[in-house]
């Protein structure tokens, strides 16, 4: 079940991005948030899944070879496809970020009871909640600073 949860999340992911991708095309930006996703979520998930040995995934054995799957392909995919569609007037920006952590927080409680990931001393809440306020928020202040750089993506 764990397998079979953990591979068809990022097969969905990443049909929902190519789906995505062909209504709004991808553009430096959405690299830039997908190279530094990748650096996050690898920094976050070793230290606090396999240093800290606060949760694992699947199994404590293979654990990080499922970290490492996940903060290359899941985690940046599922960043890209907030910055696609996220609004420009902050009050919109802010409910899209909300509904975005909501559906961050009902993935992890199915990511549970498939026990594809397994909780050893990590606490949801408020960790988590704290963890999704932190990635959003940095998601957001980069890709709107890139937005307000136009030099970065038309040099001429």
């Amino acid at each position: 079940m764990q397998l079979v949860f953990f591979y068809v999340s990022i097969i969905a992911v990443l049909l929902v991005l190519a789906i995505c991708s062909f209504f709004k095309p991808l553009d430096f930006r959405s690299y830039v948030i997908a190279v530094t996703s990748i650096a996050y979520s690898l920094v976050y998930e070793v230290i606090l899944g396999e240093y800290y040995g606060l949760y694992y995934y699947i199994n404590e054995k293979d654990s990080i070879i499922y970290i490492v799957l996940a903060g290359i392909i899941l985690y940046p995919a599922l960043n890209i496809i907030y910055v696609l569609f996220l609004p420009k007037e902050m009050k919109k920006a802010l409910i899209y970020t909300v509904f975005w952590m909501v559906a961050m927080v009902i993935f992890e409680y199915f990511s549970l009871v498939s026990k594809t990931i397994v909780f050893t001393g990590w606490k949801p809440i408020p960790w988590s909640i704290i963890t999704y306020i932190a990635t959003y928020l940095w998601v957001y202040t980069l890709y709107r600073y890139m937005s307000n750089r136009k030099y970065m993506l038309n040099p001429s």
